[in-house]
């Protein structure tokens, strides 16, 4: 059903500031939930898509101010890593405020710039941003979290194609988040590591889920930006393949274009028939998100951002008795409704 904002809804993001045990300059805060340890073998999986992902940014705030984070495991691609990222440091509204703010900026995004051999997508610029403190990750809070969690960011080798799963720390951790975002042809080369270019990690890894089985999560939770009955089915991209390329030579995007289908097939596939000792849960937004990767309206990303956070409400009541022990059970069911109650400012009709 569409969702519709009630007329005294703020369209303004919601910053929230960071836990009172926040070692940071926002020290000082009411800190209202204890998130609790993580549970072993756990995994939480976010799925890139620009803009999109405030739909993911819905889904982690509700979490957050229900205090639930039982992951022990974290992958992110893309906006899914900055996502994860914001939501490992505690920052409720973060992520919303980014790309409501910063990814509508005609600094962060001007075709212009693209036609005249500039990056299209200044991530430069965007991550800039950090030295104001509405924009600052919380990175030596985050650190802390990753004494008992551990957050993989996959980038994508921009020569071997490979995707790179790496774990951030006190100097890598913005450059992995730019390397992840950094959409081929839009921001130009991509982002030096280790002596090698990466690009968008959504291009090798879209939806790492095998790669959480395979680091042993045995019950992993997928949060999706598009809808269950998407394919990634886009026979056009192998038909002009076919056309255009020689034996030996292939545009280098359309290279792109075929190896992230085959690679969204293939993560599919996994998730439709996973090995027999892993549980899969998957988080879908109800219907076909009404934002876009770049150039989505401010009622759109409001939108989403709603429509993820009645998903992540709706997620902890029909599955945190399978992820939490029962004496966690209540208490984290108590804050759900408490937070539902607050989102009846949003009806659906």
């Amino acid at each position: 059903m569409p969702l519709s904002i009630a007329a005294n809804s703020d369209l303004e993001p919601y910053i929230a500031r960071v836990l009172a045990d926040d070692p940071s300059p926002n020290k000082g805060n009411d800190q209202r939930y204890n998130i609790p340890e993580p549970i072993a073998r756990t995994a939480l999986v976010a799925e890139g898509g620009g803009q999109r992902g405030i739909f993911t940014a819905g889904v982690l705030d509700s979490w957050l101010e229900c205090g639930y984070n039982p992951f022990e495991l974290l992958i992110g691609t893309s906006a899914g890593a900055q996502n994860l990222s914001s939501f490992l440091t505690g920052q409720a509204g973060f992520a919303q405020a980014s790309i409501a703010q910063l990814s509508k900026q005609p600094e962060f995004f001007n075709i212009k710039r693209g036609l005249k051999g500039s990056n299209t997508v200044d991530l430069d610029w965007y991550f800039e941003q950090g030295s104001d403190a509405q924009f600052r990750l919380n990175t030596e809070y985050g650190l802390t979290k990753l004494q008992s969690r551990s957050l993989l960011i996959s980038t994508t080798n921009s020569s071997s194609y490979q995707a790179l799963f790496s774990s951030p720390n006190a100097k890598n951790w913005l450059t992995l988040l730019k390397a992840s975002s950094a959409l081929p042809y839009l921001y130009r080369k991509g982002v030096l590591i280790n002596g090698d270019y990466h690009v968008d990690g959504g291009l090798s890894a879209p939806l790492p889920v095998e790669e959480a089985y395979k680091r042993g999560a045995r019950k992993i939770v997928v949060i999706r930006t598009m809808p269950k009955e998407y394919t990634a089915h886009t026979p056009w991209v192998n038909r002009l393949k076919s056309w255009i390329c020689s034996s030996n030579r292939c545009p280098k995007a359309l290279d792109y274009f075929v190896h992230h289908e085959a690679a969204y097939k293939h993560s599919l596939q996994f998730i439709a028939s996973p090995p027999d000792d892993v549980e899969v849960i998957q988080i879908f937004p109800e219907s076909r998100l009404t934002s876009h990767i770049l150039g989505s309206a401010d009622a759109q990303l409001e939108h989403d951002y709603l429509m993820g956070k009645r998903a992540g409400l709706l997620f902890i009541e029909d599955n945190s008795v399978s992820l939490l022990a029962r004496e966690n059970l209540v208490q984290f069911q108590e804050r759900a409704e408490e937070a539902s109650a607050r989102l009846k400012l949003v009806h659906y009709c």
